[in-house]
């Protein structure tokens, strides 16, 4: 268990670090063991994020991938329901670090590659809202294809058109803007230092389709 009260800073104790540091592992291995556990490793995961703020730290090579894990395995536990919103408080604290991250390291391909999934994730709700709603909505030209009339043709363009500007369409589009922002700003850097990743490619693909049908 995490022993520090105090936020990670400079000043925080080796042990403190080694700590935490374990915990982070040993959620990702109980996680990848079984992802449906994610609620188990709440609690520890909150006590992680309240006595750890990235905010004032300074350029640490040796720390930088751990604390890159770190932000990764509590955005695990976040978003495990990501369809239903996820932990919005650890969501948020994901976000927030891996931020201050990327003001220290602006082509770090998996700082950039954390805050775009994180914005991919944030878009989960809405677009599940969209599945539910209007199922057709990620096959809708398809659907236009099949119709003989011109009349039904024009009514389901207008229909399709309309639902653009409904509240969960507009607030997905917005959301899923900064996720391929920075998912291709992490890709353009991997491409440069050639370790760019097909399951980076796929994230981007995937938001790139989302603004497409939403």
């Amino acid at each position: 268990m995490c022993r520090s009260s105090a936020p990670q800073s400079l000043e925080m104790d080796h042990h403190d670090i080694v700590d935490i540091d374990s915990n982070i592992e040993l959620v990702n291995a109980m996680l990848d063991a079984d992802p449906q556990s994610w609620r188990d490793h709440l609690r520890i995961i909150r006590t992680i994020i309240a006595t750890t703020d990235m905010s004032s730290i300074t350029p640490n090579q040796g720390r930088k991938a751990s604390q890159i894990q770190m932000i990764r395995v509590c955005q695990r536990v976040a978003y495990a329901d990501a369809d239903n919103g996820g932990m919005l408080d650890i969501g948020n604290w994901c976000l927030r670090q891996a931020l201050s991250l990327l003001s220290l390291y602006p082509n770090e391909v998996g700082v950039l590659e954390l805050i775009g999934r994180n914005w991919l994730l944030r878009a989960q709700k809405s677009l599940a809202k969209i599945q539910l709603t209007d199922p057709e909505s990620s096959s809708s030209g398809a659907s236009l294809c099949y119709s003989t009339s011109p009349g039904d043709r024009n009514r389901q363009v207008a229909e399709a058109e309309e639902r653009l500007y409904t509240a969960d369409y507009v607030e997905a589009r917005g959301i899923l803007l900064p996720a391929t922002e920075y998912l291709q700003r992490a890709v353009d850097n991997a491409r440069a230092q050639d370790v760019l990743t097909g399951s980076l490619l796929g994230d981007v693909s995937l938001c790139l389709f989302c603004l497409r049908q939403h």
